[in-house]
């Protein structure tokens, strides 16, 4: 279970078995330590000590988020990092081999998944297929062949954009896709989309042991969360299916505009990032790592990818392969709840 203190005035309390959610002073809803897995604060919501120490005792992970849902900031206990040997086998594979298997094995990933989603909504897909060029790239080493593989990622973002907008709605067409400093409202509401799904994989990452500003497909550069960009690309393409028929309820009078930009005005924007995640808690058929029967949530998914890439480079595993997001497609219903 989740909780989101969202609305301005929240406060999270404790007593010796529960939090306690308090809006305007008064108890709202009263959840046993157990039961909780994260608790997300933005702006203007309050949390006391008694609650952050049972959060430390009970390994659940708080995190700090803008207005927009954007992560900022989180808690985690100070075993999360005890695994040197995971840590050490990241940083070799970034000089060797297994780093360019999985560079190649996580972009083959995207591509697979957003072109199962295209396929599943009426494109002929295949026709974007590049995984062949992938495997025609060889080398010792992730920096030297980085570059064929984003020359490749790009190419094939390019036209995979251009098929997935016209699935929006008309007031939300856009000519190009933009990361940084957005203007229009569509590229805007992926960014969001995009950044809740970060929070879910930078918690996985760390709960893996593994650094999240050491990847393989994506560069390192300062303060770039490379690994979680890496595992990112694995979802996008189940959140850009979220957002398609998310769009479909939306209207100009959902966003406001900012100076330049056009953001969705922030009571849409909580309203979506607890859609996404309830989307996190719904039932799939996904094996799990442990044989734990052949379903469990979209979050468990999620937190057990870095688990599976740990086990590639500790040599538990042979090799990296990704989820594919085709199990995605067959929702099963809500497993959990937040609030």
């Amino acid at each position: 279970m989740q909780i989101i203190l969202n609305e301005f005035g929240q406060y999270l309390g404790s007593d010796k078995e529960s939090f306690i959610v308090y809006r305007n002073k008064k108890p709202i809803k009263k959840i046993p330590f157990y039961k909780v897995k994260q608790v997300v604060l933005t702006p203007g919501n309050t949390i006391s000590t008694s609650a952050l120490f049972w959060c430390s005792i009970y390994n659940v992970n708080l995190m700090m988020t803008s207005n927009t849902g954007r992560p900022l900031s989180m808690m985690l206990p100070l075993t999360t990092n005890a695994n040197v040997k995971t840590r050490i086998k990241q940083y070799e594979a970034y000089y060797n081999s297994k780093g360019v298997e999985i560079a190649k094995a996580i972009l083959n990933a995207k591509i697979n998944n957003q072109i199962a989603l295209l396929e599943r909504l009426g494109f002929n897909g295949r026709k974007l297929n590049l995984v062949e060029k992938i495997s025609k790239i060889d080398g010792e080493k992730i920096d030297e062949i980085r570059p064929r593989l984003m020359w490749i990622e790009s190419r094939y973002s390019k036209v995979y954009f251009r098929h997935l907008k016209t699935l929006f709605p008309d007031f939300l067409q856009t000519p190009k896709r933009m990361k940084y400093n957005a203007e229009d409202p569509l590229n805007n509401l992926l960014n969001l989309g995009y950044e809740v799904l970060k929070g879910e994989v930078y918690k996985a990452v760390m709960y893996a042991h593994l650094d999240p500003y050491l990847g393989y497909l994506h560069s390192i550069q300062f303060a770039k969360p490379s690994l979680i960009c890496d595992v990112q690309e694995i979802f996008r393409g189940m959140i850009d299916q979220f957002l398609i028929e998310y769009s479909q309820k939306l209207t100009e009078e959902s966003f406001e505009r900012k100076g330049e930009r056009m953001f969705l005005k922030q009571k849409e924007s909580y309203k979506m990032i607890k859609a996404i995640n309830q989307l996190f808690d719904k039932r799939i058929e996904h094996q799990r790592i442990k044989k734990f029967g052949k379903y469990s949530t979209v979050r468990t998914a999620i937190r057990e990818e870095p688990i599976k890439l740990a086990q590639c480079l500790r040599g538990e595993k042979e090799s990296y392969k990704p989820v594919t997001v085709k199990e995605f497609h067959k929702i099963l219903g809500r497993n959990e709840n937040s609030i």
